[in-house]
């Protein structure tokens, strides 16, 4: 796993730089490798030790990130933007997780932590990279948000609607 306090000045700072949150598997994994292949300098994140050394298997530089840990949230940007001389070119939130059942069977706080992960923890990280794109004159931000949030399935409520949150 990268080490949140290393810092390199080497000529990979000036290659365009990208957070792909959820890169353990599906879209993230996919475009994480796609956009490195393609010269992008991707900062990946995962949850799972084994997913994270996957990554970096790939030469891809990954982090633990779980958007319920506000605390984990900020050791990424600090990380990234040290690694980067405090530039960021893109941010990819796509990592996310869908809580089964159907609302009415849910505790209250399955559905706070189906937000917190699927919605409010994009925000914290989105809020905390803008001022940077900002400062810099450029910068992109992607949300990979779900066709449920726009089409709701049965047994699938709590994640449709933090999806529909997205749009």
């Amino acid at each position: 796993m990268a080490t949140l306090g290393e810092t390199t000045n080497s000529p990979a700072q000036k290659l365009r730089s990208i957070i792909i949150t959820g890169a353990s598997s599906g879209i993230g994994a996919y475009c994480a490798r796609a956009l490195k292949a393609e010269g992008w300098r991707v900062f990946a994140t995962a949850r799972k030790p084994q997913d994270i050394a996957a990554l970096e298997a790939d030469g891809i530089e990954a982090f633990y990130l779980d958007y319920c840990e506000p605390d984990s949230i900020a050791a990424l940007v600090t990380a990234v933007l040290d690694r980067t001389g405090g530039r960021l070119d893109a941010l990819f939130n796509n990592g996310a997780y869908a809580q089964p059942g159907a609302v009415e069977d849910l505790p209250v706080a399955a559905l706070k932590q189906q937000f917190e992960a699927n919605f409010f923890g994009w925000h914290d990280l989105t809020r905390r990279l803008v001022p940077v794109m900002r400062r810099q004159g450029q910068g992109r931000i992607v949300h990979c948000s779900s066709i449920l949030g726009l089409v709701p399935v049965r047994f699938r409520g709590a994640y449709s609607a933090s999806k529909h949150a997205l749009e």
